[in-house]
């Protein structure tokens, strides 16, 4: 999974953003979060070793593979962290993986037009690049469906709501086999074929 694309989604609540910051930890790579969530911001013990940064020229500036990007303008950032992973991968070789919670406010629905989106150019494009995108939202219904094809596993966190349903019908994800609790874990593939269940992991919450 470290490798390819990844669509996370769960209520709120039900331990998703628990579930990345385990990710975020653990990438055997440059792992950037971007975050734009109000003045503080992403909380929690697995982001502290992560340093702040709030353009591009900090970014480029770190030495540190743990980035907490900081902004207004979730998209700004996308394009900035897109350029540093193409550039980490040129000059190391190692892996870059992006963090795009509450992936709403950079994706648009089916419908919207965005020239020139970052997070669904990386979706699309970059793999060769060696970067990874985890795509995180409450309601993935709020996001253009097609960009999300590109995802190769699907992490459903935490129970589901009556809300999903649509989304769970449109992709025929076997309602079954979903979380039941919070902080349970299931790992699908692209034709909905259960991967791996787990929990997630105290540590991280």
């Amino acid at each position: 999974m470290q490798a390819y694309h990844t669509l996370v989604a769960g209520d709120s609540g039900g331990g998703k953003t628990t579930y990345l910051r385990e990710a975020h930890a653990t990438y055997p790579g440059l792992s950037i979060w971007i975050d734009h969530h109000g003045v503080d911001g992403i909380g929690g013990r697995s982001l502290d070793d992560a340093e702040t940064v709030r353009s591009e020229r900090e970014a480029r500036q770190s030495d540190a593979t743990r980035l907490r990007w900081r902004c207004d303008d979730p998209l700004d950032a996308a394009r900035g962290a897109r350029a540093v992973a193409h550039d980490y991968h040129e000059s190391t070789g190692f892996p870059t993986q992006v963090i795009a919670d509450e992936a709403q406010d950079g994706m648009l629905a089916d419908g919207d037009v965005e020239a020139d989106n970052p997070i669904k150019r990386m979706l699309h494009e970059d793999r060769d690049k060696a970067l990874k995108v985890q795509v995180a939202t409450q309601d993935p219904q709020d996001l253009e469906y097609t960009p999300l094809k590109q995802c190769k596993y699907w992490v459903w966190v935490g129970e589901w709501s009556t809300f999903h349903r649509g989304f769970i019908n449109y992709f025929d994800l076997p309602q079954s086999e979903l979380p039941t609790e919070p902080y349970q874990v299931v790992v699908f593939d692209k034709r909905m074929n259960v991967l791996h269940r787990t929990e997630t992991k105290e540590v991280y919450a």
